[in-house]
Order: structure tokens, then C-alpha cells, then sequence
């Protein structure tokens, strides 16, 4: 039996998962969304639950839980977990809710280490994650909100050895970004624009969604909103985790922005957020100089993990996007699968209408 209250944003507890966060739902909010925190027991678990309702029409929403439940549990308890969470949460949620959505934080049973194995049909995965349930309801979201594919650096390891975990050509490409002399630098957000304009750029030239300006403003806005508050005071020092933080990491040459990126800093886990690149100056790497500085930073900030956010299934030179898996995996992390998005319905019919909306939207605009 799973328990739920709901709760204030203040006593949402602390924890390392950005997307998991009070400061999330607070951001979701100032973006049009409505949060909402709970927080669950079940057996001898206790987390916090932060759920985002995303309205399609009057009479219409979803649920959306991004990378949660924040806790971890054996790949046979995926399901049955998931369909209780659910059934339990129902209650809580507006009547014309279709459907919660899970973006699971839960390792992949078909992943298996660096190697890649080509998932099953999408009937033979919902078929492994009802086993044991009551009512079989779980289907695989027809696409993933965030990329269920990424790359995770141990931070934990000494400079010296990070390098050495790197592909050859990717040590080369830092070190010469250095030997022309490109400047690393932590802007505030008056350079937001300027990068911003490369940013778009980016994703006009690769073909993948940008956010507009005012997104990032908000994300600043509301950083600065959490450390300063109406009393003039910052966030409590007792906290176990404080809220996250955001920075505007570029490289420069003669004051001219070759690259930037916005890396977000969550407890012990760094993120590689967004990021955009001009043509120009493509010679002296700055994106390699950049992510070993990221790296660097994200260390003295007590960062135990450098989460790289997405990368292609595999090392397929056809893909769209094969030139972001070679960059990601030369840095010397490790490839890791997610589950993926997963839905439980509580109206059949209309998630049946959701599924077919799914398909003409483009999820990237929705985490």
C-alpha cells in the first residue's frame, strides 16, 4: 500500500535529482504549468513526488512525473510499483486527468554496459513491465520526453585520470583549445542573449528544439528569486542539499563567443543542460576546452557526477545526431539506458486520443 499527502513547495524535501526538485516545479510554474508535491510511503520507502499537470484543452490534462520516483527499486518490482503509485495518485489529481506519464529514472533491463542491445518490440516491454500487476495497464509512451540514452562521468576520480578515460583525439582537442589560448569564463545572465543567439543557431543548423529567450530568463530569474527572497535572506544553511544552481559557461577568443553552455548543479550531480556553437573558429575546439572546464568546475563544487543529458542509442553514422554521440562518449563516461517514458491510464478512450496527439508533437517541447 502506497500513502500520499500532498504538500507545500517549502517542504518538498531537498534532494539530488534536479527535475525532482522544488525549484523545478517552481520553474514549471512560471512556465505555464501546475505543480504539484507529494510525499509518498510505501513498504519502507519515503520520497518526495513532484508532478507537473499539463493541461491539453478545458477538459482535458495529464500528469506528468519527470525523472521520478525519485528511489530505487528492483527491475521486478518496476511495474507493480508503478501501477499502485498510480492507482494511489488518482485521487489526488483533477477528474479529467487521462493519464500519469512517468519519465522513469530506472536503469533499462535491455541495457547491458557499454554494449547496445536493440530493445523489443514495444508489446513484449509492456508485457515485462505488468507482469504481476492487477489491472496491466502500462504502456510505453509512443516517444520519450528526455532522452532515455546518456553519458555519466565519475567526477570522483582525480583530474589525471579522468583524462586518461578519454578517447585520445578528445585529449588532443582539449589540449590544443588551451595551446591557442581560447578563454573559459563564467558569465552572468546579461551574456544570455549573446549566447542565446547561438544557442538557436545551433538548433536551427542540427535540426533539434529550441527554447526562446524568455525560458532561460526565467530559469535566472527564478535561481535568483530562491537565494534571495522577500526577507533579504538565502536559502537556510542546515539544508542537506541546496537548491540548484545554474551558470553560463562560455569560450572566448578576443571577446568574441565561440561556444556556451548552461550546466546546472544539483547536489552532487552536475548537468550539461543546454549548449550552442558557432561555424566559426571550429579549429581551436572550444567545446572540448569548455567540457573539461565544466568538469573541473563541477568538482570544486563537490559534484560527484557529470550527467551529459542525451546521446543517440548508438554509434550509427546515419543518425541525425552521430557527430553529439562520438563528442559525448569521448569524454570518458559511461553510456547508460534509461526505461524510457511510461503511461497509466485512467480513461482508455481518451488516452487513446493523447497516443495519436503524441505523434504529431514534438516532446522536446514539453521538459
Amino acid at each position: 500500500m502506497i500513502t500520499i499527502q500532498e504538500c507545500r513547495p517549502e517542504d518538498f524535501p531537498a534532494q539530488d535529482n534536479l527535475f525532482q526538485t522544488s525549484f523545478w516545479g517552481r520553474l514549471k510554474t512560471a512556465c505555464g504549468q501546475q505543480a504539484v508535491f507529494f510525499l509518498c510511503e510505501w513498504s519502507s520507502y519515503r520520497f518526495p513526488l513532484l508532478v507537473l499537470l499539463r493541461r491539453l484543452s478545458k477538459n482535458a490534462l495529464y500528469a506528468y512525473v519527470p525523472r521520478g520516483p525519485s528511489l530505487h527499486i528492483c527491475e521486478a518490482d518496476y511495474g507493480l510499483f508503478l501501477e499502485k503509485l498510480s492507482l494511489a495518485l488518482q485521487p489526488l489529481l483533477p477528474s479529467d486527468c487521462i493519464c500519469v506519464r512517468y519519465d522513469l529514472p530506472w536503469r533499462s533491463p535491455f541495457s547491458h554496459g557499454s554494449a547496445y542491445t536493440v530493445p523489443p518490440r514495444r508489446e513484449i516491454r509492456e508485457m515485462r513491465m505488468n507482469y504481476g500487476t492487477e489491472h496491466s495497464l502500462l504502456r510505453k509512451a509512443s516517444m520519450d520526453y528526455l532522452c532515455p540514452d546518456t553519458v555519466l562521468i565519475n567526477l570522483e576520480l582525480p583530474p589525471e585520470k579522468l583524462l586518461m578515460k578519454m578517447r585520445q583525439t578528445t585529449r588532443n582537442s582539449i589540449r590544443k583549445s588551451y595551446k591557442l589560448d581560447v578563454d573559459f569564463l563564467i558569465r552572468d545572465a546579461s551574456f544570455l542573449p549573446q549566447w542565446h543567439a547561438l544557442y538557436a543557431d545551433t538548433a536551427e543548423r542540427k535540426g533539434f528544439f529550441s527554447e526562446k529567450m524568455d525560458y532561460f530568463e526565467k530559469l535566472f530569474y527564478q535561481q535568483k528569486k530562491t537565494l534571495h527572497d522577500d526577507s533579504g535572506k538565502g536559502p537556510p544553511l542546515t539544508a542537506p542539499v541546496p537548491d540548484p544552481e545554474f551558470y553560463l559557461l562560455t569560450a572566448e577568443k578576443k571577446d568574441a563567443m565561440l561556444s556556451g553552455m548552461i550546466l546546472g548543479i544539483c547536489g552532487k550531480t552536475a548537468y550539461y543542460m543546454f549548449a550552442g556553437s558557432s561555424l566559426e573558429h571550429r579549429d581551436l575546439m572550444p567545446n572540448y576546452g569548455l567540457q573539461w572546464e565544466a568538469m573541473l568546475f563541477s568538482r570544486s563544487k563537490g559534484c560527484t557526477r557529470y550527467d551529459l543529458m542525451g546521446i543517440p542509442p548508438n554509434n550509427d553514422l546515419d543518425h541525425p545526431m552521430s557527430g553529439l554521440y562520438i563528442f559525448k562518449t569521448g569524454l570518458g563516461g559511461d553510456p547508460v539506458r534509461y526505461c524510457g517514458t511510461w503511461d497509466f491510464p485512467y480513461d482508455k478512450s481518451a488516452y487513446e486520443w493523447l497516443r495519436n496527439q503524441d505523434f504529431l508533437s514534438d516532446y522536446h517541447t514539453m521538459t
